[in-house]
């Protein structure tokens, strides 16, 4: 089979399409796609780089040069939409370290509304750009990946998250309220990143993990707008949530995402035959081995993940700000070596 363009190599390989070997890439995950290491060798750092557009893409491009992976993605951080929608942010003068959330807003469903100009507002409109610098400059031979936060995750950062798990008990009207609400965020500015530029929209919804909510709760709260998103999105999409996923990886794969990624957690030898036609992204350790071990065990590690079968090879929950840049070099020329 002739080589593929990293662009045609991904796509295909998340539509089911025939590669000659599987992507390595970061598409989607909960700790970004940059780290320090990238921001010393650009001269480019946090918390510029969240704040303009032309840092930002010239960011996100470098990551793919210096690294070898195949897909550029932005933004970095997951503050974007409850930013937009009033929250107060807390930022950091660190390289290493990425905006929260600190003050939630949203008392009651009462309080939620829809702002007119909600494109417009905070960041989105630098993220938009920074998309469409980064199609100009990678044309088609890169696909470019971009985040929308879950519903659940907006609902409990505009609530906070300790009252949204205690509404979850006691008021389960308000998180469908809250959740309804975020949805229809996800859906509006998901479908703004498709028109901006974007390949492929990752959903990431890491309050959804097996390790804060039941599998029953998922089932109630999380997966019909899951199934309303991936319904709504006319362009490739994959869903991300931390933590384990074994108990609702069914209930993922039947929300019409066209990706699943999945973190260490997972084992995905036992997962593939439960998701039907996803495709499964994932799951070298984001949390240990890319951070704390060494290149060869980085190697081992993603060696591991393709054995076991993924269809995009990549950290389980995306690139910790202090991984090592050489850490990330090894997980490609795992790849790389794989296919010798």
């Amino acid at each position: 089979m002739r080589k593929l363009t990293p662009k045609r190599r991904v796509l295909s390989a998340l539509l089911g399409g025939k590669v000659e070997k599987i992507p390595v890439t970061s598409v989607a995950g909960c700790a970004g796609t940059v780290c320090v290491d990238m921001q010393k060798a650009v001269g480019i750092f946090f918390p510029e780089a969240h704040k303009d557009p032309e840092k930002m893409a010239k960011l996100a491009i470098a990551s793919c040069e210096l690294t070898g992976l195949e897909c550029v993605r932005v933004p970095f951080d997951f503050v974007v939409e409850p930013e937009a929608l009033g929250c107060e942010i807390k930022w950091y003068d660190k390289p290493e370290s990425v905006p929260a959330v600190m003050g939630h807003p949203f008392e009651k469903p009462e309080d939620l509304r829809m702002p007119e100009n909600f494109l417009e507002r905070a960041r989105i409109p630098i993220v938009l750009e920074a998309i469409r610098i980064i199609r100009r400059e990678v044309g088609d031979f890169l696909p470019i990946s971009s985040l929308a936060l879950g519903p659940l995750s907006i609902a409990g950062e505009l609530a906070g998250i300790e009252k949204l798990m205690i509404w979850i008990i006691r008021k389960p009207d308000y998180v469908k309220e809250f959740v309804n609400f975020a949805t229809d965020i996800v859906i509006e500015y998901a479908k703004a990143q498709y028109r901006a530029g974007s390949d492929i929209v990752q959903v990431a919804d890491p309050m959804a993990s097996g390790d804060l909510i039941s599998p029953e709760m998922f089932r109630e709260f999380v997966k019909p707008a899951l199934i309303k998103i991936a319904d709504s999105l006319g362009g490739i999409r994959v869903l991300h949530i931390c933590g384990r996923t074994e108990s609702i990886v069914s209930d993922m794969a039947e929300t019409g995402f066209d990706g699943l990624s999945v973190a260490e957690e997972a084992d995905i030898a036992s997962i593939k035959p439960l998701v039907g036609h996803a495709k499964i992204l994932g799951n070298v350790s984001s949390k240990k081995i890319l951070v704390f071990d060494s290149p060869d065990d980085v190697k081992a590690e993603a060696r591991r993940a393709l054995e076991a079968g993924v269809d995009l090879l990549e950290p389980g929950c995306g690139i910790s700000p202090i991984t090592p840049l050489e850490n990330i070099k090894a997980m490609v020329e795992a790849r790389n070596e794989f296919y010798v």
